[in-house]
């Protein structure tokens, strides 16, 4: 899969503001892909200018226009692209080292009544109103300039975002997950898993999404689940595959592809070692 992250922050194509770690982008489809996965080993923001564009997580579809916008957490999606029009968004990338001082830096006026244990999917859409609408503006402005913002100003605008994020209501599904990240490691580590078994994702990359080394990560796994990483994800990929098989009328390569594994014939070899049967006949009993 395309850690987009690290494509977009080094393909030297985009417009890009980068100070530290924290990255504006500008970005343009470049290649007409029907569907494809994606992760990011970074939270991101999605403010769409043009066209038209889709994010699945594991259970649901956002579709996206002009207008819309969402956050998208670390991990892994399938996106697909529509060519009616010229795809074409505003990104931010904030790691959780950032997101992590602000909260320290201002917690004296964030909300205190933010339930950090709450759970969200994977991708969240964002209703903006006439602040943040406002913001994305401003920023929009900065790709149209000659002149290089000041490192300080740009560090001031993500925060700027991160404040409307946090004081505005509307936008308390956000800030209750970027608020949990300061919370307890050990849910977050099993809300990762959950929201990214069902992509064709390495080792070393989920290891990456928890803030660990790929030892650390066995190691934690092993203590949580009592199992590998290798059967868990092999289980909860088929189990998936079978729900999708019985409750949908997705192809068998569709199926195969939303469930993490490389190809068709892979995901019919360990299908029908667990259910004895093979996925048309799982759907045809």
């Amino acid at each position: 899969m395309l850690n987009i992250h690290s494509f977009i922050r080094d393909d030297p194509y985009y417009k890009k503001l980068k100070v530290h770690d924290l990255l504006f982008v500008e970005y343009k489809c470049l290649v007409e892909e029907v569907k494809a996965g994606i992760w990011s080993d970074v939270n991101y923001f999605v403010f769409v200018t043009s066209g038209k564009k889709m994010w699945k997580s594991i259970y649901n579809e956002y579709v996206v226009i002009s207008g819309d916008s969402l956050f998208v957490k670390k991990g892994a999606n399938l996106v697909h692209q529509y060519f009616d029009e010229d795809y074409c968004a505003l990104m931010i990338f904030i790691p959780d080292d950032f997101i992590v001082q602000f909260l320290n830096r201002f917690s004296s006026v964030i909300r205190n009544d933010l339930q950090t244990n709450h759970e969200s999917d994977a991708v969240i859409r964002i209703q903006l109103d006439q602040y943040l609408s406002g913001y994305v503006n401003s920023l929009a402005s900065y790709f149209d300039s000659e002149i290089y913002p000041d490192k300080h100003l740009l560090s001031l605008k993500f925060e700027e975002l991160l404040l409307n994020i946090f004081t505005r209501p509307l936008h308390r599904p956000v800030a209750e997950y970027l608020g949990s990240l300061t919370k307890d490691k050990t849910k977050d580590f099993k809300q990762m898993l959950e929201e990214n078994f069902a992509y064709n994702l390495k080792l070393e990359d989920l290891a990456t999404l928890c803030n660990m080394s790929l030892s650390t990560f066995k190691r934690t796994f092993n203590d949580i689940y009592q199992t590998s990483p290798g059967k868990w994800l092999s289980e909860r990929r088929l189990d998936l595959a079978a729900h999708l098989l019985r409750n949908s009328d997705k192809t068998i390569s569709q199926i195969s592809f939303e469930s993490g594994f490389e190809d068709a014939s892979s995901f019919g070899r360990a299908f029908k070692q667990k259910y004895k049967q093979t996925p048309l006949q799982y759907r045809n009993p």
